[in-house]
């Protein structure tokens, strides 16, 4: 193989670390938001901005969440494809549901949100319909972000 015709193995190597990249890049709103929120005074002026900025990022992750199981469902084009449809719909709703519940229940959904789709994307890697460097990442990036919901959970009751 010459370095313009990279084996298949050498581009999903490569697909696995971007993601990685882009994934765990992706945490930092969620660590910095919710530690910020767990460090300030409960009448701290940017308290009421932290909250919102936290619980719209999560519910957009949410959302970009649903759009990679719809991903996964169009890659594939199997019978059950319409039920994965239908299900990869469940995460942003609950993103959009979980912006106009009151704090701190709204994280709470939030957490149970990214804890169901995390185990969701596993059971996609177990049963073949996700490459298995998918299921390690979602894995480590679920329970990362269900701990800052917690932690915005008790910083906001």
């Amino acid at each position: 193989m010459t370095q313009d015709d990279p084996s298949e193995p050498d581009l999903v190597s490569r697909a696995a670390a971007t993601a990685r990249l882009l994934g765990y890049a992706g945490l930092a709103p969620f660590i910095a938001l919710s530690l910020w929120l767990y460090g300030i005074a409960s009448d701290h002026e940017w308290r009421a901005g932290t909250i919102l900025l936290l619980l719209v990022y999560g519910a957009v992750i949410l959302s970009f969440l649903g759009g990679v199981r719809w991903g996964v469902a169009l890659a594939r084009h199997g019978e059950d494809a319409g039920f994965d449809f239908s299900l990869a719909m469940v995460p942003p709703l609950m993103g959009w549901i979980a912006v106009f519940i009151p704090v701190p229940y709204a994280f709470a959904v939030l957490a149970v949100a990214f804890a169901a789709q995390g185990a969701w994307d596993t059971l996609a890697v177990h049963t073949g319909k996700a490459p298995e460097w998918y299921g390690e990442l979602r894995t480590m990036l679920t329970a990362i972000v269900v701990l800052t919901m917690i932690v915005a959970f008790i910083a906001t009751s």
